[in-house]
């Protein structure tokens, strides 16, 4: 008889496979938990806006101004 591993009998591989599935589905649940807990443990700051956006910007007429009369 040769040193490799018996075949798993059918009825075992249908009872771990649930068994299995549940491990991964758990390991994928705690890396986003991780994931979601350093991000809101270390915020990131809001991005700038975009100077060449900033220059686009119209100022209003001075029509449209209001002044003090």
């Amino acid at each position: 008889m040769t040193a490799t591993a018996q075949p798993r009998r059918p009825l075992t591989r249908w009872a771990t496979a649930p068994i299995r599935a549940l491990r991964y589905l758990n390991q994928e649940l705690l890396g986003a938990h991780e994931a979601m807990a350093r991000s809101s443990r270390f915020p990131q700051p809001r991005p700038q806006a975009d100077p060449a956006q900033a220059s686009q910007v119209h100022p209003a007429s001075s029509e449209k101004v209001p002044t003090g009369v």
